[in-house]
């Protein structure tokens, strides 16, 4: 039973927070480093989880994770991978799971992996495919589209998306704003403390567009650790200074964000 699902983020002097994106699987942690983790994020203040299990082999081990306070379950493709194969084994999870997942994703497409047009092609008809899958389901979407921004934000436009979160966005200042003018989301990750690019799209985009990520076990407050949910404190300190707001609204305004979005 999800024991922190009913978590009130009034505005109280306690700051609540969230991780809207990471990946906590037998990639990277094992079961009981995820346990671990998981209590030292909650302790910390982010009291809101979205682990992203984008390969079926971790679908089981995502839905045991999903029982851990805080922890919520998003499943999807790893975009440079996808198959047909891939694309059946998701659908019928969410078919099957219909209550245990809070949205597809991340899902997508990825032009710095994959070069070759062909492949792309493909991308492009599997995304098509999902988003109407999604549609249908009436579930929200996590979008990764590296080195692909313009093109899934015109697939996603002409499919009719509404719910949309442009997870780890690494695009431009101006598609940002697009994405807030659609009211979609964005979510920036934890290395926004120093890649320069995501504190552009930090300062571009909405706040009530705005979601923080650790994109665990990446983008890491340094480079060459390994991320998890517990650093996105800091990063809320760090984005609140850049933009000159105070910390507790902003931590605030980005849980809100994420609790409307996977509907929490």
């Amino acid at each position: 039973m999800q024991s922190d699902a009913n978590i009130n983020i009034e505005r109280t002097s306690e700051m609540v927070y969230a991780d809207g994106h990471c990946h906590l699987v037998p990639e990277w942690f094992e079961y009981e480093e995820v346990v671990k983790l998981t209590r030292k994020a909650v302790a910390s203040g982010v009291k809101y989880i979205i682990n992203s299990a984008i390969e079926s082999k971790y679908y089981d081990f995502g839905l045991k994770t999903k029982d851990l306070p805080g922890v919520y379950l998003s499943v999807g493709l790893d975009t440079s991978k996808i198959t047909e194969e891939g694309v059946q084994e998701l659908k019928k999870f969410h078919l099957e799971n219909i209550d245990n997942a809070v949205a597809i994703g991340e899902i997508g497409l990825d032009f710095h992996w994959v070069k070759e047009d062909e492949k792309r092609k493909e991308q492009e008809e599997f995304f098509r495919e999902l988003i109407g899958f999604s549609i249908e389901l009436d579930k929200p979407l996590v979008i990764h589209s590296r080195a692909a921004e313009e093109k899934a934000i015109d697939i996603l436009k002409e499919m009719g998306a509404d719910e949309v979160l442009m997870h780890c966005f690494g695009g431009t200042e101006e598609q940002a704003k697009e994405i807030s003018r659609l009211s979609w989301y964005i979510t920036v990750p934890t290395s926004a403390v120093y890649r320069k690019n995501f504190q552009k799209t930090l300062k571009a985009v909405a706040l009530d567009s705005l979601m923080f990520e650790t994109d665990s076990p990446f983008h890491s407050l340094e480079k060459g650790e390994k991320n998890d949910p517990s650093s996105i404190p800091i990063l809320c300190r760090k984005a609140a200074k850049m933009l000159e707001v105070e910390e507790k609204d902003l931590a605030y305004i980005t849980t809100k964000n994420v609790k409307d979005f996977y509907r929490l």
